[in-house]
């Protein structure tokens, strides 16, 4: 698969790369595309670059030590430690130089001083030396930890990045708009998960050759998520599930899993910490983070797609008795979850447009005394965009305008803006959608452009 978007993020590279002694954390989960960006980076530059596996600390530093070898161009270099092995290959090779360290916690996990062991070498040595370090991780909370107050590499990072999935304009690459829109809410936007779509597939075959057969490569995929982040697996695959099947507030994932929510609380909370799961609230609430209507909701579209579709049939899968999986595919698959990662995705396309005209919103959904997809806040000039985003095979006509423009009627919030209507839609519109603008500022966008 091509090297595709990451602008952003190979800009930042490089302006650490300019900095004298750059430390830079790179933190993003499991298949989102570190290791490519990295080797996209150094691709032209003089480096080392060292992947770690999980294996024991003797067997890391004996990899160790073939990179150094192959690295520095001097062959059956062994070292029995950390320090010997980079102090050789920054001495050996001329000018600026990168020092990559991949999946990093794995070493630290095999070796409980090798925080310190690179502290040392940075203070004494490497931040001395024309040197830029990269330190990887797909563990979020690890990869966090080595920047806090107590970690011996505290103060010393002079760049911090956590590596997103690529948003959906990047994962476009020609298809059908709504092709793509299906497709994303099964990857997320992550790479691997983007390199086993297949061509001449539809979405959904794609998603049973993926997910939901025997031998996919993303039958377990979930699991190994929460596995780089948890060791309880059985608790936290109980929180996710409840969460993907809809139940999205305190009082109704305490009724799904029959706990508590002194016993539920914490183990949201650390899936929020590690970026699993986010809190929402109506975009109207003046103190989000003290709402009592709060929701709890998975953060990106592969997992939230797993939980709902893929875990509960694994058993079935594998016992090769996929029928009650592929049903509940064929019958929920646009109405449980891509309507509602459409949503995100229109968020994103108007966020778009509203910037080329110069505007800065606040963005959400609103529910309460009825429910609207998305709004953006204009403050400055008390404008709320109220839209809907509707993902379905007919166009839309006057009567879905005529019902959001109720709906925002009832916001009492919003009885002091300005009210422009966003309509978006895969499957463009009726004639007769242009007989409810009179009087109405009204946007119509379809697949994702303003028409």
């Amino acid at each position: 698969m091509d090297f595709i978007g990451r602008r952003q993020e190979m800009e930042f590279l490089e302006e650490q790369y300019r900095m004298p002694h750059p430390l830079v954390f790179i933190k993003g989960r499991r298949r989102v595309g570190k290791s490519r960006l990295v080797e996209e980076f150094i691709k032209d530059k003089e480096s080392l670059y060292f992947e770690v596996d999980k294996e024991t600390s003797e067997s890391i530093l004996q990899s160790l030590s073939d990179a150094v070898s192959e690295s520095a161009g001097i062959q059956g270099l062994r070292f029995t430690n950390w320090k010997d092995a980079l102090k050789t290959y920054v001495s050996n090779r001329p000018g600026r130089k990168i020092i990559v360290i991949d999946e990093f916690p794995y070493a630290v996990r095999a070796d409980r001083d090798l925080l310190k062991t690179i502290q040392g070498l940075w203070d004494t040595y490497l931040s001395k030396e024309n040197v830029m370090l990269i330190l990887c991780g797909s563990s979020l909370a690890s990869m966090k930890s080595y920047s806090e107050e107590d970690s011996p590499l505290h103060g010393r990072g002079t760049g911090d990045l956590t590596l997103m999935p690529l948003p959906f304009r990047d994962t476009i690459r020609g298809k059908p708009y709504r092709t793509a829109v299906e497709e994303y809410s099964i990857t997320g936007g992550v790479p691997y998960y983007m390199m086993l779509m297949r061509d001449g597939l539809t979405p959904k075959e794609n998603a049973v050759s993926s997910s939901l057969s025997l031998g996919a490569p993303l039958l377990n995929e979930g699991e190994y998520l929460l596995r780089s982040e948890f060791s309880n697996l059985s608790s936290y695959n109980t929180y996710m599930r409840a969460i993907a099947n809809g139940n999205r507030t305190a009082e109704k994932l305490t009724s799904a899993v029959q706990a508590p929510s002194s016993e539920v609380l914490p183990y949201i909370r650390r899936l929020m910490d590690v970026g699993m799961v986010e809190r929402i609230s109506p975009i109207t609430e003046k103190s989000p983070e003290h709402s009592r209507n709060g929701q709890y909701v998975i953060a990106d579209s592969f997992t939230q797609f797993w939980f709902r579709f893929v875990y509960p049939y694994r058993r079935n899968i594998l016992k090769e008795e996929p029928e009650t999986a592929l049903d509940d595919l064929e019958e929920h698959f646009v109405d449980a979850h891509v309507a509602f990662v459409f949503e995100g995705i229109c968020r994103k396309e108007l966020r778009s447009y509203l910037l080329e005209k110069g505007v800065h919103a606040r963005y959400g959904k609103y529910w309460g005394n009825g429910e609207i997809d998305l709004i953006a806040l204009d403050n400055r000039n008390k404008t709320a965009y109220v839209c809907e985003c509707n993902f379905t095979e007919r166009p839309l006509g006057i009567s879905v305008l005529n019902s959001l423009v109720s709906k925002a009627g009832d916001v009492k919030e919003l009885g002091d803006y300005r009210k422009v209507y966003c309509m978006f839609s895969v499957s463009g519109y009726n004639d007769d959608i242009r007989d409810g603008f009179e009087g109405r500022d009204v946007i119509l966008f379809n697949n994702g452009v303003p028409i």
